[in-house]
Order: C-alpha cells, then structure tokens, then sequence
C-alpha cells in the first residue's frame, strides 16, 4: 500500500511512547516516599482489640512478661506467630517489642488471637502507607485509659512509651512500657522513662527492652533508689530487657531462651507487698 493510500484511511504514525516513561517514575518515586519511615501519630486514641477476660485481678500473685519479638522472626530466619505465643502462652500481662504492623491487622492482634488475650498496639513508624513498626501489649486484665508517650528522636528509629494502669486485688498498678533505642537517643529516652516511673504512685511497674544492662551506672543508681527493685536482680542470663517495680517483691523470675526471637523472653511471678 501506498503512503498517500495510507494517509487515506487515516493510519497514524506511531509516536514516542512518553507516557510509559513517566508512569514509571511516578510509580518509581511513590514506592520511594512509601518506604521511608516517619513517625507514627501518637495523638491517636488506642484501643484494645477485644474485651479482657477480667475487670481486675483478684490473685494474690500476677505473672507479667516482657518479650521483644524481633517481629516474630526467629533466630532461623522464618518469621512464625505460633512460636511467639508459645513462649508467652502463661503470663497475664505482656509487653511486646518491635511489633510490626500490617494492612488492617498488627502482630500483637495476632497474638492475642492466638492467646485469647487482649491486645493493644502502640505504633512508632508509619511506613508504606500503614502503621508499621512499635509496642504491643497484652493482657488478661482490663487496663484504664492508655496514654501514648513519644521519646526523644533525633534519627529515624522513632520510639515511644505507653502508661496505663489496672486492678489487681484492691489496688491500682501503674503500668509503663518502653523500647529505648540502641543509639544515638539512647541517654534522653532512658532518663525520661525513668523519671517518670519515679513520679508514679506505689505499686508500679515499668516494664521493656531499655538497651542497658545492669552493670550499667544509670541502672545502678535507679536500682539504689529506695522502694525500686529489679524482679530479675537474682536471675542469671537476664540481658537488656527489665521488669522494674515499686510495692511488689519477686515470686519467682526466668529469663527464656528460645527460638522464636533473637530475644530471650522475661517471665515473672509478682506480688503485691503489704
């Protein structure tokens, strides 16, 4: 056929495809901005996923745990929930760390699934359009208002810590989580969350990973503040995970090494002094 028949039945010219080059970078320059972590909104009321099995606890002891879960990947590298909750499958209350986040559900909601526990999560980075990374916590035990606290940040590994409380016997225990970050924001973080487990009201509990050890002269110093003690102080193999209390004494303490994290889990028996 000739051009002059071609240009008769109205045959266009094939042209630059420009559009397929620009969507790429659009799609391109989207999953780059998704990827970046940001904090997440601590303002955002938290709630928990499901009623607790009770508005107080009525036992004269409560087993509290702390376990960062390394977002339920284990030291074979295979990232299993069912393992997470074996580890923990006794205790009444549990903090958890590095928590991650997924579209319309979260680790510790699985967790306490599994567990038939009430579960809370406390995001710190929103990443890839979700909340994707923070605290978790869960509990058999109705917990009061949950208040969301952000520590220092002067990088990228946004941390924050949760303070509630909730009834065991006739009493109200202040309840404190936390994850202090490794680095750079390691000092202020420590000293804010310790400062404000020293301002609460007896019996509390500040529970977490806080990236020090006990030989540590910061925890020194807060281990030789009249009425604090570590429920672990007697226990070998404990690392940089704590459960710090004021108006309790240790029943009994194991630090759990297992498979399901590169953390070893922290299990306590507690109960209330006189």
């Amino acid at each position: 056929m000739s051009q002059s028949n071609m240009q008769g039945k109205g045959v266009k010219p094939r042209r630059p495809l420009y559009w397929v080059g620009g969507l790429i970078v659009v799609v391109a320059a989207i999953a780059w901005y998704g990827s970046w972590r940001q904090p997440a909104n601590f303002t955002q009321p938290l709630k928990l996923s499901t009623p607790p099995q009770f508005s107080s606890h009525q036992r004269d002891t409560i087993r509290i745990g702390v376990f960062n879960i390394h977002g339920c990947k284990g030291r074979d590298g295979k990232r299993d929930v069912g393992r997470i909750a074996q580890c923990i499958h006794d205790l009444d209350i549990v903090s958890l760390h590095e928590v991650r986040g997924s579209y319309g559900s979260n680790q510790a909601y699985e967790l306490g699934d599994i567990l038939g526990m009430s579960a809370v999560f406390a995001p710190t980075e929103w990443r890839w359009g979700r909340n994707d990374f923070g605290n978790g916590l869960l509990t058999n035990v109705e917990l009061s208002q949950m208040h969301q606290i952000p520590l220092a940040m002067s990088g990228r590994a946004y941390r924050n810590a949760l303070l509630t409380s909730f009834r065991l016997e006739d009493k109200t225990v202040q309840l404190l989580i936390a994850h202090v970050d490794l680095a750079e924001d390691r000092d202020q973080q420590l000293s804010a969350v310790t400062n404000l487990f020293l301002s609460l009201k007896t019996p509390a509990l500040l529970l977490g990973d806080l990236n020090v050890k006990a030989t540590d002269p910061r925890m020194r110093d807060l281990m030789a503040t009249p009425g604090i003690r570590s429920a672990l102080a007697a226990t070998p193999g404990r690392g940089r995970d704590w459960v710090i209390m004021k108006g309790f004494r240790t029943v009994s303490a194991a630090v759990v090494d297992n498979e399901a994290s590169d953390h070893a889990v922290v299990q306590t028996e507690l109960q209330l002094l006189n």
